[in-house]
């Protein structure tokens, strides 16, 4: 990012990064030699295929060839962009970012500003809450004790802004930016208020703690009852889901994580001990908010209402999420009874028959069938077609052999084809082959081999002798191994992580990238003497050029005394096979 984020600070960040760590906080690692394996999250996995290498800092697996360094796993895992990786580590490790040029970054300094004016509106809406008893009082009658409020950080908006900037002292200037982030508003008339005056306030944070948005609940009656933040370059409800924040201070790795629909109905089970409940703002479950949930669980238990709103609600959030289902990431639903909530409920049957609900929740195929044989005639051979028109299609979007041949095999029984073999068949004729990617083959070259010995164990550039005579040499790679050996040359303990990041935005990152994971079958015991074998052999052909040009100029115009010399020199070398550079 060369003009936006210095390289030594993402070479800091990456020093500091164990990517261990930082993978095994998202997916279960276990050692198996010198690396860590598991089942890669990138494919449907069968056996686990994807290894961390700690001493490399680097990822790789050899089902999908997905590969790299720390900021390439939250690229490709969180689904975040190059910035919002590096922000991510420089969270973790609590250091800003010092950027090069700040014209170039414009929106990240006005992130931090949003985050800055969100975290002190909310600390004075949490003081505001105390000091209003018609607020206290509602959240008590909702059966919300004080350690709730202060877990969630719940806080209250008066009615008047004037009151509220009064009482607060909130000076000119914070006010000023509160309008110019749209937190505040003012009318034509020029009257200042808070979009959420009058309401409880529900700070919603995002995984690192960090105050992105709020949820205003009105306790007078005005309408809508639940209002939100709108969307800022912080906040999307669609990708946000509250709660979380609190789940993962309990759990980094909940076994299941329990989704309900509002604000109190997360406090209320949380207050009863359900320490896993997390809600998707009030609005439709988004493939972003399954994403987001998988990445902290293999279990997501939907909990809707059990009329007919409910059960449609329940539909579309699994048709959303049977592309990302797999042998490993499940779903499950729970029917509460009609125009019931978990906050109700929980208080009316007590935590432990709340729990037991949960425990015996709805699985995805139960109620995949369930729902799509509503209305379903079995006994008619064209429903029975329709059945299977409506079913496969949405079937056919699991990623996982496994899961998809047992519902077809479910849906093939239901429609009266009895022999599994021959259904399968039958949709395998149906289908169009699926095309798979044909692993790359690379062909051994000694230069190839010296690039990948070099990326893969940066700290060979230690014994590397002097190879100044080499940089007018026109062997093809090698003025790319000379710029990567000087690169580890000058961060000694530089990794292979560190290193492909030095290079990402470069014409060679792809070549490097590639050597970076292929097997060049060298055992470790000889990489070294196969390092200082091929730079003695590239020296040696370094050698053999300069002596067919010397011999070339000779027939053509003869040499000078220093030429003749030195082609002495070069043939009594190449004779002897010596290279006095590489004695030990």
């Amino acid at each position: 990012m060369s003009g936006k984020i210095p390289k030594y600070f993402i070479n800091e960040l990456l020093s500091r990064t164990d990517i261990v760590e930082l993978i095994n906080t998202r997916l279960s690692l276990k050692k198996y030699g010198k690396n860590y394996q598991t089942r890669c999250p990138f494919h449907q996995d069968k056996t686990p295929s994807f290894t961390v290498n700690h001493e490399k800092q680097f990822y790789y697996c050899f089902g999908c060839n997905a590969h790299g360094n720390a900021i390439d796993f939250l690229i490709n895992y969180e689904h975040l962009n190059f910035v919002e990786s590096i922000e991510e580590l420089s969270i973790i490790h609590g250091i800003p970012i010092p950027f090069e040029n700040n014209d170039s970054n414009v929106l990240y300094l006005k992130k931090q500003k949003l985050y800055s004016l969100m975290e002190t509106l909310c600390r004075l809406y949490q003081k505001n809450i105390h000091l209003n008893k018609l607020a206290t009082e509602y959240l008590f009658k909702r059966g919300i004790n004080k350690k709730m409020i202060e877990i969630f950080l719940i806080g209250y908006s008066d009615v008047y802004w004037h009151n509220f900037s009064d009482k607060f002292n909130i000076n000119k200037s914070l006010e000023q930016d509160l309008l110019n982030h749209k937190i505040i508003a003012i009318n034509k008339t020029g009257y200042k208020y808070d979009i959420f005056q009058g309401r409880i306030i529900f700070p919603i944070q995002d995984q690192h703690g960090r105050i992105i948005a709020f949820g205003g609940r009105s306790i007078n009656n005005t309408l809508p009852k639940y209002l939100n933040t709108q969307e800022t370059t912080i906040f999307s409800k669609g990708k946000t889901i509250y709660g979380l924040y609190q789940v993962k201070k309990i759990c980094s790795k909940p076994k299941y994580l329990l989704v309900v629909e509002g604000y109190i109905d997360v406090i209320t089970l949380t207050q009863y001990d359900i320490n896993y409940v997390v809600s998707s703002l009030g609005t439709s479950t988004t493939s972003e908010h399954i994403k987001l949930l998988f990445q902290y669980t293999n279990t997501i238990i939907y909990c809707y209402d059990g009329d007919q709103a409910g059960q449609n609600a329940a539909w579309r959030t699994l048709i959303k999420a049977l592309p990302h289902i797999s042998d490993q990431k499940n779903l499950k639903f729970i029917l509460l009874p009609n125009n019931e909530d978990p906050d109700a409920i929980i208080r009316k049957e007590g935590r432990d028959n709340f729990q037991k609900r949960i425990d015996h929740a709805v699985t995805m195929s139960r109620f995949f069938f369930k729902y799509i044989l509503k209305n379903v005639n079995l006994s008619s051979m064209d429903e029975k077609f329709q059945l299977s028109a409506l079913a496969l299609p949405l079937i056919n979007t699991i990623s996982s052999d496994t899961i998809r041949i047992y519902l077809r095999q479910r849906l093939a029984r239901m429609i009266g084809i009895l022999d599994d073999n021959q259904f399968e068949k039958f949709l395998y004729e149906q289908e169009i082959k699926k095309t798979t990617k044909k692993l790359i083959r690379i062909k051994a070259t000694p230069m190839r081999i010296l690039i990948a010995l070099i990326v893969q164990n940066p700290g060979l550039a230690k014994i590397a002798p002097p190879l100044k005579t080499l940089s007018k040499s026109n062997i093809k790679g090698l003025q790319v191994f000379l710029e990567i050996l000087q690169t580890c040359l000058n961060h000694p303990n530089i990794n292979t992580g560190q290193l492909l990041e030095f290079y990402r935005n470069s014409k060679i990152i792809h070549i490097l990238k590639m050597l970076s994971k292929w097997d060049h079958m060298i055992i470790q015991t000889e990489i070294h003497n196969m390092f200082l074998d091929l730079l003695r052999n590239i020296y040696n052909k370094t050698l053999e050029e300069r002596q067919e040009y010397l011999i070339s100029k000779e027939r053509k115009k003869g040499l000078n005394m220093h030429e003749k010399k030195e082609i002495w020199n070069i043939n009594k070398k190449l004779s002897q096979n010596k290279i006095k550079l590489f004695r030990k």
